[in-house]
């Protein structure tokens, strides 16, 4: 009998891998991806925006305390404690080429509603709540999102990603082909 629901599991795990190869990876267009906001900041905002306004919202990058200090591609900038009330926020920013080629943000905090999360970000690309690439887990306890721009990820110029759990979230919008030039 284990052999036999060992080997169903297997077949139905097999099965399902194949519909989702089948079914493909979750594409929309760019212009999605430019206006997705990330603590009030998307791809669209110029570099010099997106840092004044997360120093304006209480994010800090060290010694860089001005837009003129930011002498590298890509900077760190943090708010809160990781044990604080609001939690720790972390935003990396990402230039190159004069406008931003990543946003990335990991929050730590309690109490962070999943679900609405990954509503947010299906709203925005227009995804149904039950994509594969773009939903909440069957317990309801986190999601996970994955968009890009085309179907061959080495070809993208676009990517989202995002995990959503009730005290963590790590999100990110790139220009892949530009990350490189970010580390310079």
């Amino acid at each position: 009998m284990f052999r036999f629901a060992m080997a169903l599991l297997a077949a139905v795990a097999a099965i399902s891998a194949a519909f989702s190869a089948l079914a493909g990876p979750l594409t929309r267009d760019a212009s999605f991806f430019e206006t997705l906001p990330i603590e009030g900041v998307s791809l669209s905002t110029p570099p010099r925006e997106a840092f004044d306004i997360l120093y304006a919202n209480g994010y800090t990058a060290g010694e860089v305390t001005a837009y003129e200090d930011w002498t590298h591609g890509s900077l760190n900038l943090v708010r809160g404690t990781y044990g604080g009330p609001e939690g720790q926020s972390s935003i990396t920013l990402g230039r190159a080429d004069g406008r931003l080629a990543l946003i990335s943000q990991s929050l730590n905090r309690r109490g962070i509603d999943a679900n609405a999360e990954i509503a947010s970000v299906q709203s925005h690309f227009g995804v149904a709540a039950d994509e594969p690439d773009c939903r909440m887990n069957r317990a309801g306890t986190s999601g996970a999102c994955q968009v890009r721009d085309t179907e061959d990820r080495g070809a993208a110029t676009m990517i989202f990603t995002m995990t959503a759990q009730s005290t963590m979230i790590l999100r990110s919008v790139s220009r892949p082909k530009d990350l490189k030039k970010t580390l310079e």
